[in-house]
């Protein structure tokens, strides 16, 4: 099925701020330093929850900060779409509903005496997202393993579906394990955690949560799988 204009400019999009190969104009201007500086904010600064509240769904892919603030702030619900036998081995955030896309099984091989993977298509996937999401401006964010590996296919395929508020998430759920662990919470590899809950005086200071040094996140030396 053919993509409208605004559902290609959506994949477009996607593609170029997740890193596959997309052409670029000669007369294509650099990210001005507002951007640049924008970018660095952490959620739950409230000025980059202003800032994705005003940029998405249009923006159509969101970094790490930009997702924690889609989800906890602005009624985005994380549609993990990976596979089933991923989810079992490497996990899923607390709170995400995972649908997949792919449909994947370990196989033996007696020729190589080894175990495959083999994928074929989920082919109840929009039907399941369908059921669990009625409504076609459900505020979906869309997350796989690194960003390119399902999303971008699961994104078209919502689109051609109906649905109308989707965001696709940069790096994936592996980015998204590096900044934030399945309990939501923020890692902090020195130990330290940022506290925005005050209402006055000191409204974003920095806590020590007693680790310092010695405090060594597996999470820091883990190489994610490849499937």
């Amino acid at each position: 099925m053919a993509l409208s204009m605004s559902a290609k400019t959506r994949a477009l999009n996607v593609k170029r701020r997740s890193g596959a190969p997309v052409s670029i104009g000669r007369h294509a201007t650099l990210p001005s330093r507002s951007v640049i500086t924008r970018a660095r904010l952490e959620w739950p600064d409230p000025q980059l929850i202003e800032s994705v509240k005003a940029e998405f769904p249009d923006k159509g892919v969101a970094t790490i900060e930009e997702c924690r603030a889609l989800y906890s702030n602005l009624g985005y619900t994380y549609l993990d779409v990976r596979p089933k036998l991923e989810i079992d081995e490497v996990g899923m955030f607390k709170g995400a509903v995972h649908i997949p896309l792919k449909i994947s099984k370990k196989m033996y091989d007696r020729e190589t005496n080894t175990k495959s993977i083999h994928k074929e298509d989920n082919p109840d996937f929009i039907n399941q997202v369908k059921k669990k999401f009625p409504k076609p401006d459900t505020p979906l964010m869309i997350g796989c393993s690194d960003g390119k590996a399902y999303s971008i296919d699961a994104l078209e395929a919502l689109d051609a579906a109906g649905y109308t508020c989707l965001v696709g998430m940069r790096g994936g759920y592996y980015a998204w394990i590096k900044v934030f662990d399945n309990n939501l919470r923020r890692r902090r590899g020195d130990g330290y955690t940022e506290d925005w809950s005050k209402e006055e005086g000191d409204s974003c200071g920095i806590h020590s949560t007693g680790a310092g040094f010695e405090k060594v996140d597996p999470v820091d030396y883990w190489i994610p799988p490849k499937f």
